[in-house]
């Protein structure tokens, strides 16, 4: 018996030590979002281990519950001056997905990486642009944002979508800007659709990869002026191999696994550092604008990245205001992280917002509905 007992303390104090590593790992990674990867680029690393180190002291607290152990403490206190970084994981509000946009006195706006509609097959399924285009249209939002926005003149692959979605949508004033023109027919870049005057509008460069920008439209909704910016920040880029690799990292050889791991991390710190620059980059604009902001698009980090943490530091996050369970918007299975966003200034009142459950694209769309609160 007595021997018994001693095992289990040798053991229990193995535990805490361990528990003592995974509360300080999250700790840490509670605070790295503030640290750009520019200076310090595995703080991005250390950030993207928040949902699991999450998981694991959750399960220490259990653990020394079931023991009836003052030891729960440990964990149950970091979890706690990291509750904030918790609610921006998962949101406890039971409510309908579907949001209407009947009041006169409200707005709703779209923000929706649309994969090129499609353009490569990669859904195997060709009908994939026809049912974006029937969904937009059953949706209908008085504005919408597109990133991986894809339109074509040419016969050959009956893409031409400007037109197209002017005439389908109420939202029928357009800003678009390309990244890329091949045979002045085929254009790739950003599109903003919207049912409110334009009065004006621009582009925003990134000095960190050509490809990826951002546009702000200035559209007049009855007597107010309002800034909205439309953004797509850096890829990670990761290949067929790398999403295997994510998927099972335990399969293939020693060498295969290897290899596989050095070049996750390799365009993990790449992408990281490069949308560490765009944020600054897009922070200075934000600054500049003399009217009130909505801020949307594909962020491509998750909400306990430096990305999100300078972009969201005044202004608000939909989600938070009116979203409920974790929020997810990339479609599969690795990463299952929010990575799309509608960040709005003060003057707007959030009152509706739902990820909607459609999959036309590796990103769901999210779509959120405002008041412009009396000045």
């Amino acid at each position: 018996m007595e021997k018994k007992f001693s095992t289990r303390k040798v053991f229990n104090k193995a535990i805490v030590i361990l528990n003592l590593i995974a509360a300080a790992g999250l700790f840490i990674s509670q605070i790295c979002n503030y640290i750009s990867p520019a200076v310090f680029w595995p703080a991005s690393m250390i950030c993207l281990s928040y949902p699991f180190l999450l998981i694991i002291n959750i399960l220490f607290v259990f653990y020394w519950l079931l023991q009836m152990h003052r030891f729960a403490f440990i964990s149950f206190i970091i979890i706690l001056t990291g509750f904030r970084q918790l609610t921006l994981v998962y949101q406890l509000k039971f409510k309908s997905t579907d949001i209407h946009v009947n009041d006169k006195n409200s707005f709703s706006l779209m923000s929706f990486n649309v994969r090129l509609f499609d353009l490569y097959n990669w859904t195997g399924n060709l009908k994939t642009r026809a049912k974006i285009f029937s969904f937009l249209k059953s949706e209908n939002p008085h504005i919408l944002c597109f990133q991986e926005y894809y339109t074509s003149e040419s016969q050959k692959f009956k893409f031409e979508n400007n037109n197209s979605l002017r005439q389908l949508l109420k939202a029928s004033n357009l800003h678009v800007e390309y990244s890329t023109t091949l045979q002045q027919t085929q254009h790739w870049g950003l599109a903003t659709f919207t049912a409110f005057p334009i009065i004006h509008q621009g582009r925003i460069l990134f000095k960190q990869g050509q490809t990826n920008f951002g546009i702000y439209t200035d559209v007049l909704i009855k007597t107010d002026t309002v800034r909205i910016i439309n953004v797509h920040l850096q890829s990670n880029h990761f290949k067929e191999k790398e999403y295997r690799f994510i998927e099972a990292p335990d399969s293939g050889s020693n060498e295969e696994i290897l290899q596989s791991s050095k070049s996750v991390l390799k365009l993990l710190k790449k992408g990281a550092i490069k949308r560490s620059g765009q944020v600054d980059s897009l922070k200075k604009d934000m600054a500049a604008s003399p009217y009130p902001i909505i801020l949307c698009g594909d962020f491509n980090d998750p909400p306990f990245s430096y990305t999100y943490s300078q972009l969201s530091e005044k202004l608000n996050d939909s989600f938070l205001e009116q979203g409920s369970g974790t929020g997810i918007t990339l479609v599969g299975t690795v990463p299952f992280y929010r990575i799309d966003y509608i960040l709005h200034d003060d003057l707007f009142q959030c009152i509706d917002f739902a990820v909607l459950p459609v999959r036309l694209s590796d990103h769901r769309p999210v779509m959120a509905k405002f008041l412009i609160r009396e000045k």
